[in-house]
């Protein structure tokens, strides 16, 4: 309850031939008034003028967040108010259950008659709302797999109607940690008002693929110190990924010439969480000739070999390019690795060698065929 009025004034100061009417506020229950409450006003009026005040009425103006329902003693009616005599109405009205915090006003004006007489007094209410925060976050759009960070954008938006401050936003899951300080920290948020924030999470490396939700805590206070505490849950989806890579090559003979077969063994292996499907192995040679190896299904901490033969087209150092080629839960994958090899010509002893075994081959085979017939 509050008592308001005008500071007293003698008579003395006014003409003490004419009336002097003032209005005093004698009671405003409760204060502060919350929205969709009700609310009481008890004004006196009072004439400390000297002359009889004729067809007084006061009018009560009232707009919004305020309506009036109802009164003790009508004011509007026209009334005779004898020196230092008074009167008092008391209203009873309801604040509009949508009203902000803030300093509404309620003014009063005095007539004679029809005559404005006096300039308005007003009554200032003070209207504390409720804050009400909710937390609202973008899909997720990245795929994230055990170990993987990812960004939450959040919008925090205040669709009470009292201001919130201090508020605090923590996550509770062990599962998904928050890199930083593990709290976000508004300072205050107004009715209607929408904060955007994000931040960085990582998935625990021991969490297994699936979907999940995690809850984050909203904390805040209100504008006469109650505090608040919601829960809000994120979704996300936790998914296989393979990664391959290759481990070793071996190519044999060490140095090959244009006419050995040259026979290439390497190990591809899944460092990854996941399992790699349908993977191959692609060796494209630097003349466009191209050698497959279909490995299948790599589990995860596996590995498995790989074997191509070829015959180099030409001496000098020859570039080859194995692709790998798999899918996991992310999709297709496929990278490149370059494997240079110098081919040497053949020794003129080896061409002389070759030329010999040919000429014996030839031979024989002339004095075999002339034999037979």
């Amino acid at each position: 309850m509050a008592l308001m009025g005008v500071t007293f004034v003698s008579a003395e100061f006014y003409d003490t031939n004419t009336p002097y009417l003032r209005i005093t506020v004698e009671e405003v229950t409760p204060e502060p008034v919350e929205p969709g409450q009700d609310l009481v006003v008890k004004i006196r009026l009072s004439n400390e003028g000297g002359k009889v005040a004729e067809d007084v009425s006061l009018k009560l103006n009232a707009e919004f967040p305020f309506f009036v329902k109802t009164e003790s003693n009508n004011f509007e009616d026209k009334k005779t108010l004898c020196v230092g005599c008074s009167i008092s109405n008391t209203y009873y009205l309801i604040v509009d259950a949508n009203a902000k915090s803030g300093l509404y006003p309620l003014t009063a004006d005095i007539y004679s008659g029809s005559m404005l007489i006096t300039p308005s007094e007003t009554i200032n209410i003070k209207i504390v709302g409720k804050p009400d925060i909710v937390l609202r976050t973008d899909a997720i759009a990245a795929n994230v797999s055990p170990g993987d960070m990812f960004v939450v954008s959040f919008d925090a938006k205040n669709i009470g109607t009292g201001i919130a401050r201090n508020i605090k936003i923590t996550p509770q899951s062990d599962s998904f940690l928050m890199l930083g300080s593990n709290i976000n920290l508004l300072n205050e948020l107004l009715p209607e008002q929408t904060i955007s924030f994000s931040s960085e999470f990582m998935v625990k490396e021991s969490l297994s693929p699936d979907t999940y939700k995690f809850p984050v805590k909203l904390d805040y206070v209100d504008e006469q110190g109650n505090s608040h505490t919601t829960s809000f849950d994120i979704g996300i989806n936790v998914l296989n990924k393979a990664d391959l890579s290759i481990q070793s090559i071996k190519i044999k003979p060490i140095m090959p010439t244009q006419l050995d077969d040259v026979h290439m063994a390497g190990i591809i292996e899944n460092t990854g969480g996941g399992n790699a499907d349908k993977v191959t192995v692609e060796l494209m040679t630097a003349e466009g000739k191209a050698y497959k190896s279909f490995i299948g299904q790599l589990k995860a901490d596996d590995d498995a070999p790989f074997y191509f033969d070829a015959k180099p087209d030409a001496a000098g150092m020859r570039t080859a390019t194995l692709k790998v080629t798999y899918n996991d839960d992310f999709g297709l994958h496929t990278f490149e690795t370059a494997v240079s090899q110098e081919v040497r010509k053949p020794t003129n002893n080896l061409l002389l060698i070759i030329a010999v075994i040919a000429l014996v081959v030839a031979g024989s085979a002339y004095f075999y065929f002339k034999k037979k017939s």
